[in-house]
């Protein structure tokens, strides 16, 4: 897959639409994500909801490791750290890959508010999908 088709599959994905993530820059290995904070967005206390933390930690991870391989990916596992509570203003996102293999890949993801400052890190283990030619011509083509 293309860094093109890759981008274009996120951007019609109806839970980053429903989130209101923008992607700043998209290209291989070099991807940024911006969440304004809305009040839909907000926990009980008036700040971010930690599973908005999480939801964004993994679309950047995902995202940075299809633009470098070429492939779609599924969660295996995740961690998420929270250091900082955001109320207001914006976030961005940025992911790097720590190690891979053909199969796997364990990518970090930090989250920073408008001043830089990191407000949640996270890693995520994440299975390669790679269609072998042979299977995907059985199946019509389909990766």
């Amino acid at each position: 897959m293309t860094v093109e088709v890759i981008k274009r599959e996120f951007e019609q994905s109806p839970y980053l639409q429903h989130l209101g993530i923008t992607i700043q820059s998209f290209e291989e290995g070099n991807l940024e994500l911006k969440l304004i904070v809305e009040n839909f967005l907000l926990n009980k206390y008036g700040t971010l909801h930690g599973g908005v933390y999480a939801s964004v930690l993994d679309l950047i991870q995902r995202m940075h490791l299809c633009s470098v391989t070429g492939t779609r990916c599924k969660s295996i596992s995740s961690t998420v750290h929270f250091t900082a509570p955001v109320k207001t203003g914006a976030i961005y996102a940025h992911a790097s890959i720590i190690s891979m293999t053909y199969k796997t890949a364990f990518v970090e993801g930090i989250l920073r508010d408008a001043d830089g400052k990191i407000i949640s890190k996270g890693t995520g283990t994440f299975q390669l999908i790679r269609v072998d030619s042979k299977v995907a011509s059985a199946f019509g083509n389909r990766k």
